[in-house]
């Protein structure tokens, strides 16, 4: 299994443990939330009881159903419809209701953690018999008679409890089936509330494997790349010393023999190669000192007439392949810079249009003033720059990939060395480029 398969299995088996421990933290946290759930609505039933238990509230419990009695009397003595039974029952409870009301106010205002608490209590099914004979007068399943409370329907409606009272007398027997409920959906929050330890453990923990994850992810990341930098680095400097010391090595021997000796002009031509050669393996090794200590090195800044600088510079530059045409702003400019800086990054940028451009072909310089910059651009009509490969080109050692095949020979050094030294000028280096229509790097320089 290669490295990038074992990196895709790898992170396949992260996603799913950060799948799996989501799944079982949710089941943790539902069944926490049930259970404190189930605790509170039990802590808050056996206050609600304790408190309808009372003498005060148990009186007007038995006044309602005395009241209910007498308008059974009613029904039975003045024969009436049932809805208009109904609506008798619920103007003879009236008072009584609101008594009830404000008892359980009362109370429930000294239990704190009842707060917000919404109670109610209801007749559920009225049925009378007298003389052998039984009527219906509230059935189950029809609206019921609410004497108490506010008549309320939530999601967060529990039913405290459901009563049977039997109330008999001489002819007539009475059977009254009573439900109470209470209403938490102001104290929902409570649960959540007292669950919210569990409840942040399980997104934190969570949270933590998954940023540990993405880190070590970032860190395998940047080590294959490091690795991948480090083994194309040793590839092209391999290839690019190769060369020169195979040259090297050749020369020397060739000065060894007696009858090159005996010659002073192929001996003095000799030596003229071994020269250039060494100049050529220097460079390299100056490239690679120069990519180590660039960061370090402060550079001190002087106020430079940019304009003149940079006319002598396109003066002075010779190239043996291209022809270099300046385009420079005449009027005068002075900025706060370094000249050796500043040359070296045109140095780097020219030679690098020069590499990657047919012979033959020109080179554009142009600088001008914008409102909030000087702006220096070198330009070439070479193969331009595929997009995904541009916010890489300025990295240490990277090399556009052509399939390990470089026809342009280098190290990957020369735009990171120029981009480290615009840092330096307090300046900035971009690329505007398109595959077939050459490339334009742009210095800001600040004014």
């Amino acid at each position: 299994m290669n490295k990038n398969h074992t990196t895709r299995a790898l992170l396949i088996a992260c996603i799913l443990i950060v799948f799996t421990l989501s799944f079982i933290q949710f089941y943790l946290v539902r069944n926490t939330y049930r259970l404190t759930r189930d605790h509170f609505y039990t802590e808050v039933k056996e206050e609600i009881l304790r408190v309808t238990n009372t003498q005060a509230m148990i009186f007007v419990e038995e006044q309602i159903r005395a009241e209910l009695r007498q308008t059974v009397i009613q029904y039975v003595t003045n024969p009436m419809s049932k809805p208009g039974f109904i609506k008798l029952l619920k103007s003879n409870t009236k008072e009584s209701g609101h008594q009830f009301n404000r008892y359980l106010k009362k109370m429930l205002d000294k239990k704190p953690n009842l707060e917000g608490i919404v109670y109610k209590s209801q007749f559920d099914e009225i049925i009378f018999e007298i003389n052998g004979k039984s009527d219906t007068l509230l059935i189950a399943p029809a609206k019921p008679v609410v004497f108490s409370g506010d008549d309320f329907h939530t999601a967060h409606t529990i039913i405290l409890n459901r009563d049977v009272t039997l109330s008999t007398g001489e002819d007539l027997r009475i059977i009254i089936r009573q439900s109470n409920f209470m209403d938490i959906s102001r104290r929902e929050n409570e649960v959540i509330k007292r669950m919210s330890g569990v409840l942040f453990l399980a997104i934190g923990l969570i949270v933590a494997v998954t940023i540990l994850l993405y880190l070590v992810f970032s860190a395998m990341i940047r080590q294959k790349k490091l690795a991948e930098i480090k083994t194309d680095f040793a590839n092209n400097i391999t290839h690019e010393l190769k060369t020169p010391l195979s040259s090297v090595s050749i020369i020397l021997k060739s000065i060894l023999l007696k009858e090159v000796q005996a010659k002073p002009a192929l001996l003095n031509d000799l030596l003229q190669s071994l020269n250039r050669q060494h100049g050529k393996i220097r460079k390299l090794v100056d490239s690679v000192l120069d990519s180590a200590m660039v960061t370090a090195i402060k550079v001190e800044q002087k106020e430079l007439e940019i304009t003149s600088f940079l006319q002598e510079y396109a003066g002075d530059l010779a190239m043996a392949n291209h022809e270099l045409i300046a385009k420079i702003e005449t009027i005068p400019r002075t900025l706060l810079t370094n000249a050796a800086t500043l040359e070296k990054i045109l140095n780097i940028l020219v030679d690098n249009a020069a590499k990657y451009s047919e012979e033959g072909v020109s080179i554009y310089l142009t600088a001008f003033q914008t409102q909030t910059h000087y702006q220096i651009e070198i330009t070439d009509q070479g193969a331009g720059i595929p997009i995904q490969y541009q916010q890489h080109i300025f990295d240490k050692f990277y090399r556009i990939p052509e399939q390990n095949k470089h026809t342009v020979k280098g190290l990957g050094l020369g735009l990171y060395l120029a981009k480290q030294a615009t840092f330096q000028l307090s300046a900035e280096l971009t690329v505007s480029s398109k595959p077939g229509k050459g490339s334009t790097f742009i210095i800001s320089l600040p004014v």
